[in-house]
């Protein structure tokens, strides 16, 4: 039930910004918009939401979602996100079946399902029926989205918790009743369990409540301030264990450029947000800015602080573009801002193109994401399996990495998952393990990645190269081209 709202937040006369009209704190957008029209984009998102299922159990598992398998049983020292791996390990021994493709991500693909109606009851009370029902479709429609609800990681997971955190906040601040807020934001904060970008999300959310509440009214800075005061201790406690667990993951991730990183997480970000997305929330953000909107205020500030954190700590350690995920369901609901304007409103034609323009990219490369893309995963289960059908007792296999061959390869005892026995594992710091493997006499299988050997430097990635070309022969391709990226696999014989 949503709590009963302030006196000068009921009261629609009483929501001014300048002498500009808001909307009641039920709907967050037009005064008469109807929310059978948020409902009915609810349900287009629900049918949308689907696509999880679809092909779930088709594309390869890549190098983390092994993994996943093996730390759940025999995790490493320290690790902070343990929640995730049990989960998971849970759901497969649940489904009563080996850890295939589809056992293990199930539980994300549920998780990333239940995304879509969770935004649209965390955002509806701040945006409206009919922002938070254009949210949930692109949401349900991201191939982004889609990604992570097909892989068997956490992500999906903290999403979730990021969206129930926000949906309680929210309503305390509209409410002006701090103890919500404090609920809200320890309930976002939760999400560490699954990854530490929980932690930025509920951090984002008290310091956006501080200096944009989205009610004009005393009341929701004072339940900003009171719970601000009253998450000190908890914050105070926390903030050591993250920090450990941070400067683990940075003395293994330290950056040598800090610009480039800097430079590649924006890029990386922006195109998995998408370019139309990116763009329709900028044209949002102007125009809230220039109508003095407080609850798209909010919304932004939340993006905001969460871009600004993580595109810091990129500068001292390589941040990846999945780190933001939980900021997403942000920015899809600012692009969606504009449809719950009056004027768009009272134009019916214009509100169909504004939310056709947000909708098609959207579909289009979900679309393209189940078909040509493949899921955008490596074929490794395709490569183990050829090469399990054509070598003999005796013959040497060599990948990098090594771990998903021989999981598709072997018995899957998740023991070997780290530290591999029958694949030999080679990587851009040592290529040359496959040299040694030739020199041994016997046959040899390399099974190669294209798209792994760009980390390599350019000089040793030339040399290795002709090393292969000169030695082996290509026996057969695995192709999947993805945007200029070659996710192909080789397949090369020794004799």
């Amino acid at each position: 039930m949503v709590p009963t709202m302030s006196p000068d937040a009921q009261s629609p006369a009483a929501s001014t910004d300048a002498g500009r009209s808001v909307a009641p704190p039920g709907e967050g957008g037009s005064e008469s918009e109807s929310p059978r029209i948020g409902l009915a984009l609810l349900g287009v998102g629900m049918v949308l939401g689907l696509l999880r299922f679809f092909r779930l159990g088709e594309w390869s598992l890549w190098f983390d979602e092994v993994l996943t398998w093996g730390d759940s049983h025999l995790a490493p020292d320290g690790l902070l996100n343990r929640a995730g791996y049990w989960l998971i390990r849970q759901s497969v021994e649940w489904t009563g079946s080996e850890p295939t493709e589809f056992s293990l991500r199930l539980l994300p693909a549920l998780a990333g399902y239940l995304a879509v109606p969770l935004s649209f009851w965390a955002f509806r009370p701040l945006a409206g029926s009919t922002r938070a029902g254009m949210a949930a479709i692109l949401i349900a429609a991201s191939a982004w989205e889609l990604q992570w609800s097909q892989t068997a990681r956490f992500y999906t997971f903290v999403q979730l918790t990021s969206l129930i955190g926000a949906g309680v906040t929210i309503r305390g601040l509209l409410s002006s009743r701090s103890v919500l807020v404090v609920a809200g934001v320890l309930l976002a904060a939760s999400g560490v369990m699954f990854h530490l970008q929980a932690g930025l999300v509920a951090l984002a959310l008290l310091v956006a409540a501080l200096l944009a509440p989205p009610s004009q009214g005393p009341g929701a800075r004072a339940a900003g301030r009171r719970a601000a005061l009253a998450l000190l201790l908890p914050v105070l406690v926390g903030a050591p264990v993250l920090y450990r667990s941070w400067a683990t993951y940075q003395g293994m991730k330290a950056v040598s450029d800090p610009v480039g990183s800097a430079a590649h997480f924006l890029l990386s970000v922006g195109w998995y947000v998408t370019p139309a997305l990116g763009a329709a929330a900028v044209a949002a953000v102007i125009l809230a800015v220039r109508s003095g909107d407080r609850r798209c205020r909010f919304v932004m500030i939340v993006a905001a602080l969460g871009t600004g954190a993580l595109l810091g700590l990129s500068m001292v350690a390589t941040v990846s573009a999945q780190y933001f995920f939980s900021f997403f369901p942000f920015v899809a609901l600012v692009a969606a801002w504009p449809l719950g304007s009056p004027g768009l409103s009272r134009t019916p034609w214009a509100r169909n193109a504004l939310a056709v323009a947000l909708i098609l990219p959207q579909v289009s490369g979900a679309g393209l994401y189940l078909t040509s893309e493949r899921g955008q995963r490596p074929r490794w289960r395709e490569a183990a399996e050829y090469v399990a059908a054509h070598r003999e007792p005796g013959d040497s296999v060599a990948s990098d990495p090594a771990a998903v061959v021989e999981f598709y390869l072997g018995d899957r005892d998740p023991r070997w998952v780290r530290r591999t026995r029958d694949v030999v594992s080679f990587d851009q710091f040592n290529p040359w393990f496959v040299r040694s493997e030739v020199k041994k006499g016997g046959a040899v299988w390399l099974v190669l990645r294209n798209d792994n050997l760009m980390r390599y430097d350019a000089e040793l990635r030339a040399r290795f190269l002709s090393y292969v070309a000169d030695n082996f022969q290509l026996v057969q391709r695995f192709p999947v081209l993805v945007a200029g990226r070659d996710l192909s696999i080789d397949v090369w014989h020794h004799r």
